[in-house]
């Protein structure tokens, strides 16, 4: 320990005395600190300065007039009108021709074409044919390493705010044409236009009405089909290998459901599994009744037991297969009230659609379907009834010896296959039958469901939306009908909205008060201008915020900082005592010449890790929640990243420096310090957990935006980790290795170049 001390003092010495060796040292503590300055303060706030990209804005709307008002108008010019007030971004008003040629050389950021038809499709809620609006985005991704990322990412801020502000341009646009409208009609194109919406309005409510109707019997076909799913799970649940195999097929089932296709599709699947898993327990019975008869020296009363086991096993599968008899009743009940209640539906039309006559067809199909299953179900539950009786019967007969063995054997050998054969029949009959009407009354509905238009486009995205993962396919189909029951009240209340209004306008028009009809279109612009826009209000509700992106990146750029002073000191200061050294001092061991030797790599580590931590906090002033941790961090990081490059280059010499930039680069792109580790390749993902980056940065943020639980603990824990695989290689792995460093270090050497 002496010797150890000796060197370490002598080692400060020579590094304050001599002027020379003082500046290297003073270079060595404050360069790293400079690397790490830079990247936080250039990355500070880059959204702040979005005004200055360049997006051309061409507008070629074309207006529009609609048979509800008498006049032109034209949205394109009003946006761009907009923009022009609008300092968010730099917008540039151009021509078509221009913003494409500007994009594809880098003179603009981006372009923002507005095509011709955008004032007739945004204004398209007028008309009996609405159409959604759409703008055509250029970005030129090559000008900028992340231009995908800023423009396509949703989380991107620049492309969030382009989209926010161009939200707020059209609802603004969309307030003044609606309210400009009170003002510019007379009072007889007052009554006009009022007529018209009102005739508008009534054919909405009707089709809110309609589609409500028709979510609700989705809703009650959805819940027959959650029956079913039932009871296929009580067919197989007596079972443990059959319950296994349902247990597959209902986590099949449930991450496919989305909307009603897939809900009936995975019941079919369901249903047919659980008639195999039936059929195929079958095959077990036998071979136990095989099993109960071979049995040598078993006595009669021994199988009469066995006998009424099995017996009872097969109660519990007939109960099984009623379950699904019951449910297909259900299911079959519930096709023949959606047939009856569209078919009157339809009546009311003067003609049927193609899709309406093809629902028709395809819920025919699916009733004639259902009956031949529930008749196969029927035949299935009547041969299980006679084999569970017989096998009682046998057992009875065996016990008051009136028949033999064999007799019994052969005659329930006979019923066991009969009850096989009835169950493959109501397989086929759901596979080949039930299943594909399924299915195609399931096409046809959405084929008619087509025809509503945008209703149906808000219906498809619900449906959609209802992708879950549950433990079985009966607990999606419930969330299923759940949500569907929440559309239909949704829509019912649209319905009843519309209604409202409807009766206002009516009650205006009746009075021949022209100013009430004004009123009443001019009474909340900024409501009905959302038909044009739909904004989505989106509350954010930061836990541990940070004030900036610049703060934000100070644990990686601080890790990476540290690690490159720690290669710095490795490359200029010398890692092993001289000859000239250890005499001076009487000899030294390998222990004692590098835990002599690391002591001032610690030191000149220390005042590192000091000098960016005061920089950051009171020159950058970056935002830290707890400022002794964050220096306590920042110096112990340092301490441990010095250790292991001062061990990979002691134990390897040149080939260790080169190991520790490997690392560094690694850690550059896997630490996980830009972007989330589940977006990185797999290879970065499977040495995450290693690399010492992860534990230093979770530390800086914990110190940064707030520590949860024992975290910091756990991840200090994690990086003082390192500390002993480090001093291992160093003072014990390397020994070895010593004569071969020096070789190699003497070839080089010899080259007269390195």
């Amino acid at each position: 320990m002496r010797k150890i001390w000796q060197l370490f003092k002598m080692d400060l010495h020579r590094s304050t005395m001599n002027v020379i060796a003082g500046i290297v040292c003073l270079g060595l503590v404050i360069v790293p600190s400079l690397y790490a300055w830079f990247n936080i303060a250039g990355s500070w706030d880059p959204y702040s300065n979005t005004k200055y990209l360049k997006v051309a804005v061409a507008n070629t709307d074309e207006g529009y007039t609609s048979d509800l008002m008498p006049l032109s108008i034209n949205v394109g010019d009003k946006v761009t009108s907009a923009l022009r007030e609008n300092d968010q971004i730099g917008w540039l008003i151009t021509s078509e021709q221009d913003a494409l040629e500007g994009v594809r050389s880098g003179q603009y950021y981006a372009a923002v074409i507005i095509p011709p038809n955008f004032s007739r499709d945004l204004l398209g809620m007028l008309s009996a044919d609405p159409h959604t609006s759409a703008l055509d985005f250029y970005v030129n991704e090559k000008e900028n390493a992340i231009a995908n990322v800023v423009t396509s990412k949703a989380s991107s801020a620049l492309k969030n705010q382009i989209d926010t502000t161009f939200a707020q341009t059209v609802s603004s646009v969309g307030s003044s044409v609606l309210g400009d409208l009170g003002s510019y009609l007379g009072s007889d194109e007052m009554t006009q236009l009022a007529n018209r919406i009102i005739a508008s309005l009534d054919h909405t409510q009707q089709t809110l009405t309609s589609t409500a109707a028709n979510v609700k019997s989705y809703g009650a076909l959805v819940s027959s089909a959650k029956s079913l799913v039932e009871g296929s799970a009580g067919l197989v649940g007596t079972e443990k290998n059959s319950t296994s195999d349902l247990q597959d097929a209902l986590n099949g089932a449930s991450s496919g459901v989305g909307s009603l296709k897939d809900a009936l599709g995975s019941a079919s699947s369901t249903v047919s599994d659980a008639l195999t898993s039936g059929s195929d327990s079958l095959d077990s019975i036998k071979d136990s009744i095989d099993s109960v008869f071979d049995k040598a020296g078993a006595s009669t009363t021994q199988v009469a037991n066995d006998l009424e086991s099995i017996a009872g096993t097969l109660n519990g599968r007939k109960e099984a297969v009623d379950a699904l008899l019951e449910g297909f009743t259900a299911q079959r009940d519930q096709l023949q009230e959606l047939r009856d209640r569209l078919e009157d539906e339809y009546n009311q039309d003067n003609q049927l659609t193609a899709a309406e006559r093809a629902v028709l067809r395809s819920l025919d199909r699916a009733l004639e379907a259902s009956e031949r299953a529930l008749a196969s179900l029927s035949a299935a539950s009547q041969s299980l009834e006679e084999l569970s009786a017989e096998i009682s019967q046998m057992s009875q007969e065996l016990k008051d010896g009136t028949t033999s063995a064999a007799d019994a054997k052969a005659k329930l050998e006979g019923l066991v296959e009969g009850a096989k054969t009835s169950l493959d029949s109501a397989k086929g009959t759901f596979n080949d039958d039930v299943a594909p009407s399924l299915t195609s009354l399931s096409d046809a509905i959405t084929q008619s469901a087509d025809d509503a238009g945008a209703l149906k486009d808000g219906l498809d995205s619900t449906l959609q939306a209802l992708a879950v993962t549950g433990d079985s396919a009966a607990q999606d189909l419930g969330a299923i009908q759940e949500a569907l029951d929440k559309v239909s009240g949704d829509l019912d209340g649209a319905s009843e909205d519309v209604s409202t209004l409807k009766e206002r306008l009516a009650t205006a028009v009746a009075s021949q008060d022209a100013e009430s009809i004004r009123a009443i279109l001019a009474e909340d612009p900024q409501e009905l201008s959302q038909f044009l826009s739909a904004p989505v209000d989106l509350k954010r509700v930061a836990v541990f915020p940070v004030a900036n992106n610049g703060s934000a990146m100070a644990p990686m750029y601080n890790s990476l900082a540290l690690w490159v002073g720690a290669i710095i000191l490795v490359v200029m200061l010398k890692v092993e005592p001289s000859k000239k050294e250890e005499a001076q001092l009487g000899g030294l061991t390998l222990t004692q010449a590098y835990l002599g030797r690391l002591g001032i790599f610690l030191v000149l580590a220390t005042l590192q890790a000091a000098l960016l931590c005061a920089g950051d906090l009171f020159y950058l002033q970056i935002q830290c929640e707890h400022v002794g941790l964050m220096f306590l961090t920042c110096i112990l990081v340092s301490l441990v990243f010095t250790n292991i490059t001062y061990a990979l280059t002691v134990s390897f010499g040149d080939v260790g420096k080169a190991l520790a930039v490997i690392l560094m680069v690694i850690q550059i792109a896997g630490a996980g310090g830009s972007f989330p580790v589940q977006m990185l390749p797999a290879p970065f993902q499977a040495v995450y957990p290693f690399l010492p980056f992860v534990q230093s940065m979770q530390l800086m943020r914990g110190c940064i935006g707030g520590i949860y639980g024992n975290d910091f603990l756990v991840h200090l824990l994690g990086l003082l980790g390192f500390l002993a695989p480090t001093l291992i290689l160093g003072l014990v792995l390397r020994r070895p290795l010593v004569r071969l460093n020096h070789w190699i270090e003497h070839q080089l050497a010899s080259t007269k170049v390195m």
